[in-house]
């Protein structure tokens, strides 16, 4: 996807800059916003602190996720080649958005990486928030505080 936004930028660029046509500059100038946008609201950190999850953001406010809402946090060891991207950005920066797969429904993924992650199931019905932190036992551990059984 990279790739085809790169060569997209290359030739809006060159059919502005051959012709002076103004349809170019208006398709160089729109993907250049959805570049900067798909920046902006790329994950940068998950952060546990204060009651609530947080996930940051490089130029945009952060989802913030009071802990009281959450209903459990577990492993995930991999989301699948099955995952679909059904409103989001995949390969930008991270990926991030609404996305479904079989196994988890619908949620929401703040990724930065591939491989192992988080799922953090909600109360009330809210969509589960998939994230990739790097100490994944950690992060459950912080998110997760319910009492654990003990026999």
């Amino acid at each position: 996807m990279t790739a085809v936004v790169g060569l997209l930028l290359a030739v809006s660029f060159a059919v502005v800059m051959v012709t002076g046509a103004h349809v170019g500059f208006g398709v160089f100038a729109l993907l250049g916003v959805v570049l900067v946008g798909s920046w902006a609201m790329s994950p940068v950190a998950l952060v546990v602190d204060g009651g609530e999850l947080r996930v940051e953001r490089r130029a945009w406010r952060p989802l913030r996720v009071p802990l009281t809402s959450v209903a459990s946090a577990s492993p995930v060891e991999r989301l699948g080649a099955g995952t679909l991207r059904v409103f989001g950005v995949g390969g930008f920066f991270g990926s991030y958005g609404l996305f479904s797969n079989g196994d988890l429904g619908r949620f929401r993924l703040y990724a930065t990486r591939a491989g192992q992650a988080v799922i953090v199931r909600r109360t009330g019905g809210e969509l589960p928030i998939v994230v990739t932190p790097d100490d994944v036992a950690g992060a459950i551990g912080a998110i997760d505080r319910r009492p654990l059984l003990t026999e």
